[in-house]
């Protein structure tokens, strides 16, 4: 007879900050550690420590902004991330406590339910600093700080230089990322199997720049011709550091994808039309 194939290995990670997380942890762990499928977990707020134990899963109990900072985590190495929510909208948190404990082995036996989803890989080169690279699961921001100044980038996609915006910064995003900051300038909704990249501006200085979708293999490069004390690159809403005068963000697809398990029982659009209160009404 033939030997069962080994269980998955399930990571365990809670937002500490959010109400009611230390209940939900302590419920989830003895859990998972009943089903033999626990791998490791963290409620301390050093989600790196889950590469230490190369899960195949990772659980996250907290909201979208703990999802990210758990993909952020993996960095190249992305596994599927089961977001149960804690937090107030979760775009990217479909499963409450109890639904998780229902569906769990329904997910780890059907792998069609991981939508995986595009990323961006960013490099940085600065004038007097070595490059650095990073990723952006939702964003990539180039915003203004105090004094709160302008800044000047000029756009270039694919080697062609395209316009030089004046703004208070600009959007670099992804699908998944489109209904995050993205979407409260103004800029467009775009389905998360739908491969593209958005550049959105902030408040620019001309009614000409409005937002941009070009497609997923575009390789996008933003030089800052002119900067202001305060600017500053943000992934994924984490500071990233100051951006000065000269500075070129690098901006393509990355190799490797964000992978969200679905909610087996929601359509695509269920979780989007339920937060916006879409064709609900509002009075």
């Amino acid at each position: 007879m033939a030997a069962s194939p080994p269980r998955p290995r399930v990571f365990l990670i809670a937002n500490a900050k959010k109400p009611g997380a230390a209940e939900a942890f302590q419920r989830v762990r003895a859990w998972l550690e009943a089903q033999g499928l626990l791998a490791g977990a963290d409620f301390d707020g050093h989600p790196e420590l889950l590469n230490e134990g190369r899960p195949d899963y990772v659980v996250v109990l907290g909201g979208d902004g703990t999802i990210l900072s758990v993909g952020q985590a993996m960095q190249q190495r992305q596994v599927p991330i089961i977001g149960v929510n804690l937090g107030k909208l979760g775009y990217l948190a479909e499963f409450s406590i109890s639904e998780l404990e229902e569906h769990l082995d329904r997910v780890l036996a059907t792998p069609a339910l991981i939508s995986h989803r595009m990323m961006l890989d960013v490099s940085i080169i600065r004038p007097a600093a070595s490059p650095r690279d990073g990723v952006a699961l939702n964003d990539c921001v180039i915003r203004v700080g105090p004094p709160y100044r302008t800044v000047a980038l000029a756009v270039a996609i694919d080697d062609q230089p395209v316009t030089t915006i004046v703004s208070d910064g600009l959007i670099i995003a992804t699908p998944s990322g489109s209904t995050a900051h993205n979407m409260a300038c103004g800029g467009p909704i775009i389905q998360p199997d739908v491969n593209a990249i958005i550049m959105t501006p902030l408040c620019p200085h001309s009614l000409s720049h409005c937002p941009v979708v070009v497609g997923p293999d575009a390789r996008v490069a933003i030089t800052l011709l002119e900067s202001s004390e305060g600017a500053a690159l943000v992934l994924d809403g984490r500071y990233g550091g100051p951006l000065e005068g000269g500075t070129v963000l690098s901006i393509r697809r990355s190799a490797v994808t964000f992978q969200l398990v679905r909610h087996p029982l929601r359509r695509p659009w269920d979780t989007l039309t339920k937060k916006l209160k879409w064709g609900q009404n509002l009075t």
